[in-house]
């Protein structure tokens, strides 16, 4: 009896070697960006194409970049191999090390018409702000943009850069015109339950979701606990309960489906047990694959903010701290993902990430597909990460025909 995991065991020799880097004592792997373990990942990743055949390099910021022989403009595909703390091994990685395969199968068949590239990127999880990596590739920075970066835990990321040899000053050589890739394909776990739920082995992606964040203000009046009389109050928690609890009602009863809101930071001050609070700051954000929906509920939330405030005689500050716009997916890409998974007899579907990838910030410069496996119980960032590795072999097999149709079109 066939195997089926035979086409796939490279890939999987990949992923153990891998998972090798970065375990964290306390649970999950820990590769932050510019970190020790990230660096180990990364110098694996070139170690690993070279021995494949292929040439490797790092640019100006540290994205590894890997190229089988072959003239033209390439199919690229990637993603990351930074983690979050205590994360799991399969986001990023798993999108690195497919790409790694489908070199593979194509320097094992002869090479195809065009070159096959795949991309390692920084620091895509976030640690010195979002999607770094692929920033610094579409030109995103100056060495003063870099100045200003800092990771949560106060780390300059100019010093986390030269501790791991790269120059912050040289930052702009990583930017590319892209005049050498022809497209960028990402298979990534879907990081949510859907495709678990109904069923379906791959996800070929239709759009990913913009952003608003918000950084929101409540401001009342400390009083004491037991002295002040409730109805003369201005309590900034109470007018930050209210609010919770509409903005949840408004997203719900928005027609857009797809909207998501999260309310994820909450800091109250002065934060005691018998003191009114004074003042609470929220840290919100919006998401939607609807440009439509995402400014009209941004635009509601603003002025539920301020109605919320003066019924609390609370002041109120809302301010918009970070907008991503919503990003289609190549149409082309998308059909030659489903019409292999047509051939290939796979139970695929089509979803919306309401998470941001690399491909979403390459998306304005090229046209990019994501194809998504499916997480066990919908868990991403944490140890328990998994995805079989039946789908994962279905997914490479819808990618691979995929790449090779794209890749012997007329150049």
């Amino acid at each position: 009896m066939t195997d089926p995991l035979a086409p796939i065991a490279g890939l999987i020799a990949d992923f153990q070697a891998l998972s090798a880097i970065g375990r964290d004592p306390d649970g999950g792997w820990s590769r932050p960006a510019f970190g020790p373990e990230d660096c180990a990942a990364q110098e694996w990743f070139l170690s690993r194409a070279r021995e494949m055949g292929m040439s490797a390099r790092l640019d100006a910021f540290g994205n590894a970049v890997a190229r089988t022989p072959g003239t033209g403009r390439a199919v690229a595909l990637g993603s990351h191999l930074d983690t979050v703390k205590n994360g799991g091994a399969y986001d990023g990685a798993l999108g690195v090390l497919a790409g790694l395969e489908i070199a593979r199968r194509a320097m094992a068949a002869g090479n195809w018409a065009r070159p096959i590239e795949v991309i390692a990127f920084r620091d895509e999880e976030g640690r010195f702000g979002p999607f770094t990596g692929s920033r610094a590739m579409i030109g995103g920075f100056t060495p003063d943009d870099l100045a200003q970066k800092r990771g949560q835990d106060g780390k300059p990321l100019i010093e986390a850069m030269a501790e791991a040899g790269f120059d912050p000053a040289r930052v702009q050589e990583a930017a590319r015109d892209f005049s050498d890739l022809h497209c960028y394909f990402e298979l990534h776990i879907e990081q949510g339950p859907v495709l678990e739920a109904c069923g379906d082995a791959v996800g070929i992606v239709t759009a990913i979701a913009g952003q608003e964040r918000f950084s929101i203000r409540f401001t009342g009046q400390p009083d004491h606990a037991g002295a002040a009389p409730m109805d003369l109050r201005r309590d900034a928690f109470a007018a930050t309960a209210r609010f919770a609890d509409r903005f949840r009602d408004m997203i719900l009863a928005d027609p857009s489906d797809t909207l998501r809101g999260t309310i994820g930071v909450v800091k109250l001050t002065p934060n005691q047990a018998n003191v009114v609070p004074g003042e609470v700051r929220l840290a919100l954000e919006i998401r939607d694959t609807d440009a439509a929906a995402l400014s009209r509920a941004a635009a509601a939330t603003e002025a539920l903010v301020a109605e919320t405030g003066a019924a609390f005689g609370c002041e109120t500050k809302a301010r918009n701290i970070y907008r991503e716009a919503p990003v289609a997916l190549s149409p082309d890409l998308r059909e030659a993902l489903e019409a292999a998974a047509r051939v290939h007899g796979i139970a695929h579907g089509r979803l919306p990430s309401g998470a941001n990838h690399d491909a979403g910030i390459l998306a304005p410069h090229l046209p990019v597909a994501m194809l998504f496996v499916p997480s066990k119980d919908g868990r991403s960032h944490c140890p328990e990460e998994h995805t079989d590795w039946a789908p994962i072999a279905q997914a490479l097999a819808v990618l691979e025909d995929a790449v090779r149709q794209i890749a012997e079109r007329e150049l």
